[in-house]
């Protein structure tokens, strides 16, 4: 009789164990309840339903419980709607508002999708839509929040939480929180902005391509960016598709500055030199002063020519040779300390020296007076084009002194124009550097 005794105990231990959580949510609710009857006169009952709810919500024994969840998705509508007042108030006042639970409505939202997983007789389902549809009223303006703030992770889960409940709405026949189907549209773009800022595209994916079949677009182009999502994802799993999308936005876009940068690259990447050369020079005519594209258009320049050099094809070279001369020429006009432009022009400079010193090694073995009048007239032609490419590189090491291609090449002049000491010094440079 004492074991059955001891059991019963234990038995009863139990239980009662079990019924404290329950009660603890069922305190949660009545505080919740105490604050919606007077929310300013009982405003501090709302953070005491928040911390009893949040520190029960993870125990196993109500865990799986439609009441915990109804109650803490209830409770953070709440919080939601104090918050978004908040903003409100801000925005009336032109100030910027500081929120202290901007993601409220996101846990609201997460609270309440498992209470209609958990929810199992018709009323307790139309509880938690009801309440869903009262969370959608807060998410966009603390997704606005947040993306201001450049939090484009939580400036997307808002955003999105309110594309989920249209899809909860509609698969419950309830009311479509979107009045119509553009306002649904712009709510799939903004989305997917804020996941493409975030490097998150495969999950906004569905939208882009959802976006793209409906040739979505606005006044500021935004379909543009459909294309460049969809490029920049597939391009790293389907590079035929990724062209085809590229190539596709191109021509619905043409004017578009950033698809044409997309496109760029990827030429880049693949070699295209010569088809890019009308791509960098229409890039540039929209953006006048931007240095890059016309240091990248000198280095397209500077790549074809040693090809055309290195197939002896000296004056397709040549003439390759002073367009990229020109372009990075350019590119200092607009920012004279770039050192990009810089070493580029010193390199362009260097290359041709070298170049002319291949055609002067070939006459040193003639020492006939022709022979040394032509090899003296090399030699004199190369040190010239030293002495162009000297200043750049010398400016380039101001810029960035550490950088280890610009003083090998300022030692390789150096020793080319017999200056030992100032060779020795860079080669010292350069051992401190390794």
């Amino acid at each position: 009789m004492k074991n059955l005794v001891i059991i019963s105990f234990f038995l009863i231990a139990s239980i009662s164990w079990a019924q404290e959580p329950e009660k603890e949510v069922k305190s949660a609710d009545k505080k919740y309840g105490l604050y919606n009857l007077d929310t300013k006169g009982n405003a501090s009952k709302l953070w005491e339903a928040k911390a009893i709810i949040d520190a029960v919500s993870t125990n196993p024994a109500v865990s799986e419980q439609h009441k915990t969840w109804i109650t803490k998705g209830k409770i953070y509508n709440a919080i939601a709607a104090t918050q978004n007042d908040s903003l409100v108030i801000a925005q009336t006042m032109k100030k910027d508002a500081k929120l202290t639970f901007p993601n409220s409505g996101v846990d609201a939202y997460n609270a309440l999708t498992k209470a209609l997983s958990t929810s199992v007789k018709s009323f307790e389902k139309k509880d938690a839509l009801e309440a869903i549809q009262e969370t959608s009223q807060f998410l966009n303006n603390f997704g606005y929040y947040q993306y201001k703030a450049g939090d484009f992770n939580s400036a997307f889960q808002n955003f999105n939480a309110v594309i989920l409940i249209e899809k909860d709405m509609k698969a419950n026949n309830m009311k479509s929180v979107f009045t119509k189907e553009a306002d649904y549209n712009n709510q799939l773009y903004i989305a997917s902005l804020c996941a493409m800022n975030d490097k998150k595209i495969k999950e906004v994916l569905p939208y882009l391509e959802e976006l793209s079949a409906k040739n979505f677009n606005d006044e500021n182009n935004a379909g543009a960016s459909i294309y460049e999502g969809l490029f920049e994802y597939y391009q790293t799993i389907d590079e035929a598709k990724a062209s085809s999308i590229l190539s596709e936005g191109r021509q619905k876009y043409p004017e578009v500055s950033s698809l044409l940068f997309q496109e760029i690259n990827f030429f880049l990447k693949k070699g295209k030199l010569n088809e890019l050369i009308d791509k960098l020079k229409l890039a540039i005519s929209k953006e006048k002063s931007n240095v890059s594209l016309y240091s990248t258009l000198g280095n397209v320049y500077d790549n074809l020519c040693q090809k055309e050099w290195e197939a002896g094809n000296m004056a397709k070279g040549d003439e390759y040779y002073n367009e990229g001369i020109i372009q990075y020429s350019e590119a200092l006009k607009i920012e004279p300390d770039n050192f990009n432009a810089l070493y580029s022009l010193g390199a362009c400079y260097y290359n041709k020296a070298a170049q002319i010193s291949k055609e002067m090694n070939k006459l040193s073995n003639d020492y006939s007076k022709e022979g040394t009048r032509k090899y003296d007239a090399k030699k004199a032609e190369m040190e010239s084009y030293f002495d162009k490419a000297l200043p750049n590189f010398e400016s380039a090491e101001k810029k960035d002194p550490k950088d280890k291609n610009t003083i090998i090449a300022l030692k390789e002049i150096y020793a080319k124009k017999g200056n030992i000491q100032k060779a020795s010094e860079y080669k010292a440079k350069l051992e401190g550097l390794k």
